[in-house]
């Protein structure tokens, strides 16, 4: 069992920095999620991120709906999801025990972090592709996010309920690009 409890808190820091750099007029912008704009992405990583504290503490999430919060709130709501995240996901017994998600899977704590990692991960490269923030994906988290993606995203979720939701196929990228890259392609997303 990985354990990459460590890279899920430092994804919060970094998805914080890159909100932090989102400018208003940016909000409709599109973004390679194909069903959000800039403004719902960040709601929807703030809802994400807050939803992987939830699981941490043994809640049951419910619905897919993250409620609307202000750009100038959300850098703080991700730093402080990620405090919150270190302290429910330190005992290594969570990784172990198992939650039933509300699509009837039931997945080991290990491998909620690794879904939440890549969650947050994907959707910071996201906002920071919309708005122009090359390079804003540290390559080291990019690497273990990968790591974590595929340990987790099984060929069923591709195109699941529609193309592209919840990942798309994977894009061809090549073994040498940066790890952002390779990421943001197994993930779905095309790097170029």
């Amino acid at each position: 069992m990985t354990d990459h409890r460590s890279a899920l808190t430092t994804a919060y820091g970094q998805a914080a920095a890159v909100v932090t750099a989102v400018r208003p007029d940016q909000l409709s912008l599109p973004t390679p999620c194909p069903q959000y704009d800039v403004a719902v992405l960040v709601d929807h990583l703030v809802g994400a991120a807050r939803r992987a504290v939830e699981v941490g503490r043994g809640e049951t999430p419910a619905g897919d709906e993250f409620p609307h919060v202000e750009l100038a709130d959300a850098p703080a709501l991700l730093r402080d999801a990620g405090h919150e995240s270190a302290k429910v996901w330190a005992d290594d017994a969570k990784l172990s025990e198992t939650t039933t998600m509300p699509w009837g899977e039931t997945y080991t704590g290990a491998t909620l972090v690794d879904m939440y990692l890549a969650e947050i991960v994907a959707h910071a490269w996201d906002l920071a592709r919309a708005t122009g923030q090359d390079g804003a994906i540290d390559e080291d988290l990019a690497a273990v996010a990968l790591d974590a993606a595929r340990s987790m995203l099984k060929p069923e979720y591709r195109d699941l309920m529609e193309k592209g939701n919840p990942f798309g196929a994977e894009v061809p990228c090549s073994p040498s690009a940066p790890a952002p890259a390779r990421f943001a392609a197994f993930m779905g997303r095309d790097p170029n």
